[in-house]
Parts: structure tokens; C-alpha cells; sequence
């Protein structure tokens, strides 16, 4: 009995450190395959996955669109876009943000 608890508390404690949140991007470094999110720096690699989410519908996206993003200045005049990632040791695996209007 005291294995299955200390084995089911091990689980609970290991599944705790992928953070899931939301957060503000507001530098992204292509080139380092760096992301700034609310003055926290995480990498990005190739197993990444990056969502841009339209109104209707979301697709695969790239860093190179997040940059794009980051860039917008708001309604309420700040620079950068909302986005909700996961994150594992500072290293994000999943990061989805709002895409902007073609044009």
C-alpha cells in the first residue's frame, strides 16, 4: 500500500512540471530560436508546436508568424501578443496564438 501511494504522489509531482499557461510573447529571436514570454525566456526546437488560431479555425504555424505577431501593437497601445503555451525546464512545446488578418 505504501509503494502504490508513494508511486501515485510520484506521478502527480513528475506530470507537474509541464507548466500549461497563458502569457504575453513580446520578443521572439528566430535565429536563437528564443521565445520572451512575461520576461521569461524559453527555446523553441523542431518538436515545438506552434498554432496560430483564426477565427474559425487554427493551423500549423512557424516562429517565423509568432515573430510577425509579437510585433502587433494591441488596442491598448502595448507590443506583443497574448498566447497560450506549455512549457517543460524552459523549453515550450506547444505555444498557440492568436494569427492576424491577411491581407
Amino acid at each position: 500500500m505504501r509503494k502504490m501511494l508513494l508511486a501515485a504522489m510520484t506521478l502527480c509531482l513528475t506530470a507537474g512540471l509541464v507548466i500549461a499557461a497563458e502569457g504575453f510573447v513580446t520578443k521572439v529571436d528566430v535565429e536563437k530560436k528564443e521565445v520572451t514570454i512575461d520576461d521569461k525566456v524559453y527555446t523553441v526546437d523542431d518538436a515545438t508546436k506552434i498554432t496560430a488560431k483564426g477565427k474559425d479555425e487554427s493551423k500549423d504555424s512557424d516562429l517565423k508568424a509568432l515573430a510577425k505577431a509579437a510585433e502587433r501593437k494591441g488596442k491598448d497601445g502595448k507590443v506583443g501578443t497574448k498566447v497560450t503555451f506549455e512549457a517543460k525546464e524552459k523549453k515550450l512545446t506547444s505555444v498557440e496564438f492568436r494569427a492576424g488578418k491577411g491581407k
